[in-house]
Order: C-alpha cells, then structure tokens, then sequence
C-alpha cells in the first residue's frame, strides 16, 4: 500500500494528535482538550478543540475523507476560533496548500509500522475574521445572563430569548472580552464535566 494511501481514520489521528499537541504545551494546568466542539449553532463541529489562553481548533482528513466540506468548514471555523490548524495525510498535503486562507496552520501525519508521526508545515497565525456573534453563541442561557449580569446589562431582558441576549453582549462587550469570557467557560464545563465523572 502506498503510503499516501493510509487507512487510519480520523479517530485513531486524532488519540495521536492529542498526545503531540499536549507535548506542545507549556501549561497544561490552564488547558483543556474537547473533542467535537459544536460551533455556529452545530453548523460544523471541530475535531479537536484545544482550550487556554486561546481557542485552536484542529479539523482532521484521512486519506479516507474527500475535501468536498472543506471550504464551508474553513467559512466557519473563521467565525470562531483563534487559531485553526489541518491535519492531512500525505495524499492531501500538497491540494490543501492553495486552499487554506493564511493564518491557518497545517500538520501532516504520516503512518508506518503501525505508528502516526505529525509533522508541522505551516504554524498557525491570529485569526482576522473572528465574530464575535459567532462567539457568544457557544454560551448557554444562564451563562449568557451572567455575563450580561456582571455588566449590568440585563434590565429588561430577564425574559428575552437567548438570540436577544446574544446579540446584547454583542453591544456591550468588545471582541476579546467575549473570546475570553467563552474560553474560561469551555474550560470551566470540560473541567466540570471530568469532576462529575470522578
């Protein structure tokens, strides 16, 4: 078998991507790795969301996937994350490279001996598209009111749908408030999350 023509599945690269990007990190007190991460009202999912003093989503293509949704899933992830980063096998690593606005990363994985090895091409670069609708809509109803609470921003919304809400942070919260106030939350539901299990 060739080797641009590996039949590892995104499951089995992402385990292994989570074990190379953890080596990567100098704080791994202040972060957390969620799998999955719905984004945009469930539009799209990031395969790998890694959460601290930023939020860099990693969408992974085996050689098993085509590159039919790519470019809806680069439209959305824009709206969202900091940091975006590629992961393509050897078949895909060279088609991608045209397509990929320029701050996002790109890793290749490369398998042999039944072993998946990354490779850093292109490091990823601050997002200039972030939106900061897209943003808040990854609070949920109570997170959102605390957030507007702490403003004192909430008179005459206790009742409002949770789209009124959004778009109030909107005007009363710059950009990187908002990136910052959903970052601490993911991190504070991944970690709740883990506690309840133990």
């Amino acid at each position: 078998m060739n080797r641009c023509e590996s039949v590892v599945g995104a499951d089995e690269i992402r385990n292994e991507l989570r074990t190379f990007v953890s080596g990567t990190i100098h704080d791994l007190t202040d972060t957390v790795i969620i799998d999955e991460l719905g984004i945009c009202q469930g539009q799209a999912r990031v395969d790998m969301a890694v959460v601290n003093g930023r939020l860099h989503g990693f969408e992974i293509k085996s050689d098993k996937d085509n590159l039919r949704r790519l470019l809806r899933q680069i439209d959305i992830y824009d709206k969202v994350l900091d940091e975006a980063t590629l992961v393509v096998g050897e078949r895909y690593c060279n088609a991608v490279v045209g397509i990929l606005p320029e701050w996002w990363g790109l890793v290749r994985f490369d398998t042999a001996d039944e072993k998946v090895t990354f490779t850093e091409i292109r490091k990823p670069a601050n997002n200039p598209k972030q939106d900061p609708r897209a943003l808040v809509e990854l609070l949920w109803l109570d997170e959102t009111k605390a957030f507007l609470e702490r403003k004192s921003a909430m008179r005459g919304l206790r009742n409002r749908p949770k789209r009124e809400l959004w778009d109030k942070v909107c005007e009363c919260f710059e950009l990187e408030e908002i990136a910052s106030e959903v970052r601490t939350i993911l991190k504070l539901r991944a970690m709740t999350k883990v506690a309840e299990v133990l």
